[in-house]
């Protein structure tokens, strides 16, 4: 059975993110994109554009020594929307990240992401994390 476009891209943005191909994940994102990364810790904000939401990769990759992984628990995708049930684990000064993110995506015509936004089964646990 083959996958929905929108699973197959999802799959291949988040192997691209844990083997930090960043070249490979540029080709995911609309020049213009919209991410929000919620929270009340230093990461938190609207990053626009390719050029800020890359440089926000790089920051976490940096911060966490490269030990940020993805695993995707469950992926949905139409034609305008991904959703993705995401386990985040990581390291940072000692500390251990692992949640699940519930994230939302919206697709342009173009088949790439324009828009992101995620929410956390521990919220508290993230922003204690990356404060």
């Amino acid at each position: 059975m083959t996958e929905h476009p929108g699973v197959e891209g999802a799959r291949a943005s988040i192997e691209a993110f844990n083997r930090g191909d960043m070249a490979a994940l540029r080709a995911f994102y609309a020049d213009d994109v919209v991410w929000h990364v919620s929270g009340d810790h230093g990461l938190a904000g609207d990053y626009r554009g390719r050029d800020e939401l890359f440089a926000y990769f790089e920051r976490v990759r940096d911060l966490t020594g490269e030990t940020l992984t993805l695993e995707p628990e469950a992926i949905l995708s139409s034609e305008d929307h991904t959703a993705i049930f995401m386990k985040v684990t990581g390291e940072r000064d000692g500390r251990t990240l692992d949640v699940t993110l519930a994230e939302a995506f919206t697709i342009g015509p173009d088949g790439r992401w324009t828009e992101f936004w995620s929410l956390a089964d521990d919220q508290d646990a993230v922003d204690a994390f990356w404060s």
